[in-house]
């Protein structure tokens, strides 16, 4: 058994949801420790590098709309995490008015610096959790940690929690298993993409919708996060499900070929990654769920809604659920 210190609240899941519940938690004097099954925090707003080059591979930016949000973004702009990107897109009328935030270096600085005072279970992937008074959690693997904590938040997407769940049975409530069980996502491949030269995009680098197959594109050089030219494609919904289970060989090549003529450049090496959750379709109905008798709260974008800000507030909302039980 390797136990791990008790914490006031365990969060599992290190993408906006649950770092923004964290960093509300810890200013508000609660000992937190997010577990999450990746390198590190980030989930959707993810920063790869690949061959020298820094590509946001998920979301692209954040938007202000909804006033529950207001001081955390004017706190990550005067800490020089956050920047404003462009405030309309000439290139589309799709695409709705409104100012546009980036992560300075990348959409991962947003996610690491709200995390940054909780500690972090990385690589951590969770088998079981139990309620017993406080909570248990459970690795699944060699390392076999246990997470303990009066408090359990859960921010994965509703499909994953209902799998979770049938291999511990936590939830006891049965609406509230079959609410998880009606949220849906869409699919998206995305292509990382190291170019020969610059593209011939202009400013602020983002084409959307070129062809029925590929959503968006962006160049991550325009936006200024990577030195060399590089581009990320997302493909649609409909394309990630005809070819989810491909090889990249019969995959890659159509959505590649497209990117190419449309950037005037040519692609040199490419990664894919599929976002089986890219964004959900239909939510919970609430933006996120407590149980006050066993401290027990889910949250994430399944709950408050595709936009990054959503699950942000999703997040701070049920750090605020936690603050008001003690």
């Amino acid at each position: 058994m390797n136990l791990r210190d008790h914490k006031d609240v365990v969060i599992l899941g290190g993408g906006i949801a649950g770092c923004a519940c964290s960093d509300l938690l810890t200013k508000s004097g609660y000992s937190v420790t997010i577990a999450e099954k990746g390198r590190g925090v980030g989930g959707r707003m993810s920063t790869r590098r690949m061959s020298g080059a820094r590509i946001d591979h998920g979301a692209q930016f954040l938007t202000m709309r909804d006033e529950r949000t207001r001081g955390l973004f004017n706190e990550l702009m005067t800490a020089g995490i956050m920047e404003k990107w462009y405030d309309q897109n000439s290139v589309s009328k799709e695409i709705p008015e409104g100012i546009r935030y980036m992560g300075i270096g990348g959409m991962s600085s947003i996610p690491k610096f709200l995390s940054r005072g909780s500690s972090l279970e990385t690589k951590f992937f969770v088998n079981k959790v139990k309620w017993d008074g406080v909570w248990y959690v459970e690795e699944a693997g060699e390392q076999k940690r246990i997470l303990t904590a009066d408090e359990l938040v859960i921010t994965f997407p509703p499909p994953q929690i209902l799998e979770l769940q049938a291999r511990s049975s936590f939830i006891q409530d049965q609406n509230i298993s079959d609410q998880l069980g009606r949220v849906h996502y869409t699919k998206t491949l995305a292509v990382l993409c190291l170019l020969e030269k610059p593209t011939r995009l202009d400013a602020p680098g983002i084409l959307t919708h070129p062809n029925a197959d590929i959503d968006w594109i962006a160049d991550n050089q325009i936006k200024d996060i990577s030195e060399k030219p590089s581009v990320i494609i997302h493909s649609s919904h409909e394309y990630a499900e005809k070819y989810w289970d491909a090889e990249d060989e019969v995959r890659i090549p159509s959505l590649t070929e497209v990117t190419q003529d449309l950037l005037g450049a040519k692609i040199q090496e490419f990664s894919c990654h599929r976002w089986g959750f890219a964004k959900p379709l239909v939510t919970f109905g609430e933006n996120h769920f407590s149980d006050d008798q066993t401290k027990m709260t889910l949250a994430g974008d399944g709950f408050g809604g595709e936009r990054i800000e959503n699950a942000m507030c999703s997040g701070l909302d049920a750090a605020k659920s936690i603050i008001n039980r003690r």
